[in-house]
C-alpha cells in the first residue's frame, strides 16, 4: 500500500533532520547541532500531527508501520547521542573549569559527617 502524500513527505523530512542532527553531532559544532535538533523537534511535531489524522486503514498500512518503527528506532539513538554528547561537555568543563561541578552534601567536618546545627529555639528539654 502506499503512503498518503502529505505524510510521505512529513516523513521524509524527519529523516533528514536525522541526518542533519547526526552531521552536527559529528562535527561538534554547537550551534549547528541546535539548529538541527531544533528542526527535527518541529518535523517530529509537525509529523505526529498528521498522524493524529490518519484513519484506522491508514494506520493498518504496513509500509507505514515499519517507516514508523525506522523513525522511532532512529529517533531513540538520535536521543542517546544527545544525551552521550551533553555527558562529554559537561565532564570537559568540569575538567577545565572545576568550579563549575555541582556538589550534592555539603563538607564534612569529619570522617562521619558533621553534627547538626542547633537552633537555639528549644533551650530546655521537658518530659
Amino acid at each position: 500500500m502506499l503512503i498518503s502524500h502529505p505524510i510521505e513527505q512529513a516523513l521524509t523530512k524527519v529523516e533528514n533532520h536525522f541526518s542533519d542532527v547526526s552531521a552536527a553531532l559529528v562535527s561538534g559544532e554547537p550551534n549547528a547541532l541546535l539548529s538541527a535538533s531544533t528542526a527535527l523537534k518541529q518535523a517530529t511535531m509537525d509529523c505526529a500531527q498528521l498522524m493524529q489524522r490518519l484513519t484506522p486503514a491508514d494506520l493498518k498500512n504496513p509500509t507505514l508501520k515499519s517507516r514508523l518503527q525506522t523513525l522511532a528506532s532512529g529517533l531513540a539513538v538520535r536521543r542517546e547521542s544527545l544525551i552521550r554528547r551533553t555527558v562529554l561537555v559537561e565532564r570537559a568543563l568540569n575538567a577545565v573549569v572545576p568550579a563549575t561541578l555541582n556538589t550534592t552534601y555539603a563538607k564534612t567536618a569529619g570522617p562521619y559527617g558533621a553534627a547538626g546545627k542547633q537552633s537555639g529555639s528549644f533551650k530546655y528539654l521537658s518530659a
